[in-house]
């Protein structure tokens, strides 16, 4: 409980000092977003630590090219995402929920970082979201999508939304498979109590989008899914 409690001073007190400080700078004198993305895997890394998180990491080298890449991870913890933004070796964009950007301040750092965001209670969000990270990845962005949607509320894979597949077919993007292990035991769905310990993160081999259809997002999905399992119960 501790733990969860320092975690919990430290990262909203710093995540607005970061902004206030790094969102200008990163704007106006660099015209790059890559401070805000230093700033964020640095925050994330303390939290870790903090946490007494440790991650042991496999199979890096298949991000050593991050363009047009979509890295999917299955999803247990809300320790799944500081891992990935701290430790992955690239900068990485997301999508994220629209609800997210009523924190103060936080809209004005993922939007120039290049994060789309979503607006479920518009029926044509979703494509227009789609729309938007296919582009972004064409032009040669990394991003981070969970297939499952949310948490798994059993720690077990859930079934994947067809969105990121979507995407990802039509830019002709390379899928990165990502089988996390540990993170739910430690933080689980609904518990503010850290437990400290490791969790283990294998970056699976790529599945090349290029080459399915619209009409194949469903196999591409399942064979995604397949890859993750397979890996989750090695």
């Amino acid at each position: 409980m501790i733990r969860g409690f320092l975690v919990l001073l430290f990262l909203p007190a710093y995540a607005i000092l970061a902004t206030l400080i790094g969102y200008p700078v990163a704007r106006f004198v660099f015209g790059s977003p890559h401070l805000l993305y230093v700033l964020g895997r640095f925050g994330m890394r303390v939290s870790l630590w903090l946490a007494g998180t440790r991650v042991e990491f496999e199979g890096l080298e298949h991000l050593a090219d991050p363009r047009n890449v979509v890295v999917m991870p299955n999803h247990t913890s809300h320790l799944d995402a500081p891992i990935l933004v701290a430790l992955l070796p690239v900068d990485v964009k997301a999508m994220l929920k629209r609800e997210l950007y009523r924190f103060p301040l936080v809209h004005y750092c993922t939007r120039f970082a290049g994060f789309v965001d979503v607006d479920r209670s518009d029926p044509s969000g979703g494509k227009r979201a789609i729309e938007q990270a296919a582009a972004s990845l064409r032009a040669g962005s990394c991003f981070i999508i969970f297939p499952e949607g949310t948490r798994s509320r059993t720690g077990e894979l859930g079934p994947f939304k067809k969105g990121a597949f979507v995407a990802a077919i039509q830019a002709g993007s390379r899928i990165l498979p990502v089988a996390i292990r540990g993170a739910y035991e430690l933080l689980a769905p609904g518990s503010f109590r850290v437990i400290p310990g490791t969790v283990r993160v294998r970056v699976l081999d790529p599945v090349p989008a290029e080459g399915y259809s619209y009409e194949d997002r469903d196999r591409l999905a399942a064979e995604v899914r397949g890859r993750i399992k397979g890996a989750l119960e090695a």
